[in-house]
């Protein structure tokens, strides 16, 4: 008796420690995606602000041209705060429910239009089931997603998600070069993969991944909390 109490106090304190790094890890990919984008391009409009204060007097055309290229520049930045607001609580989550969500970010992510992307999505009832379980179906699938697109040098992606009476089930799939399991999880470039072993820990599930040639991602949530 007093083993099941041990394992089961140790597990949950192994799910605290998950919880809080998880969101670390999301902290430190909001910052460097803030540092490496909109913070870069802000510096730099600062800078073409400056010349064009040169130019004013000088050269009005140029300077117009500049202002221009300022407001282009600045629409730019807008537009990608806008999507890391969007990314933090995508706004159709609540609105269209988690199947057309996940079709608006394929499309988003596939924006460039390199990949076929093949979903085979279930309608699920977001009335009868625990927002926060929506939420994290959501997250587990975005970070395979964006790891297959980013990493696997392939041009197709098979993304499921399917439910049944006692569990939902996640498979993504890409046709790329695959990868060494033991290297990537060395490596930075893969934590994504590390955040989606968190999440489906966090929701007692399963995972497996195959990445000998292409890389399969198999992930069983069950419905009992």
């Amino acid at each position: 008796m007093n083993i099941e109490k041990d394992i089961s106090t140790e597990e949950f304190h192994m799910k605290q420690f998950s919880v809080l790094d998880v969101q670390e890890k999301e902290r430190q990919r909001i910052a460097r995606d803030l540092h490496d984008s909109s913070l870069q391009d802000l510096t730099h409009l600062i800078h073409q602000t400056e010349l064009c204060s040169l130019y004013i007097d000088e050269d009005s055309v140029k300077a117009k041209l500049e202002l221009a290229t300022i407001e282009t520049g600045l629409r730019k930045v807008i537009d990608d705060i806008r999507n890391r607001i969007y990314d933090l609580r995508p706004m159709t989550f609540d609105d269209l429910g988690l199947r057309d969500t996940l079709l608006s970010l394929f499309s988003a992510l596939n924006h460039d239009g390199h990949f076929e992307i093949l979903a085979d999505i279930d309608e699920i009832d977001s009335n009868s089931t625990d927002e926060v379980l929506l939420i994290m179906l959501y997250r587990i699938i975005q970070e395979c997603m964006q790891n297959a697109l980013k990493h696997s040098r392939g041009d197709q992606v098979k993304v499921k998600l399917k439910e049944s009476d006692t569990s939902y089930s996640i498979k993504v799939e890409d046709n790329g070069v695959g990868f060494d399991l033991t290297e990537a999880s060395k490596k930075d470039r893969h934590f994504g993969l590390s955040v989606v072993r968190e999440r489906v820990f966090l929701l007692n599930g399963k995972i497996q991944i195959d990445a000998k040639k292409g890389t399969s991602i198999m992930i069983e949530i069950p419905k009992e909390k």
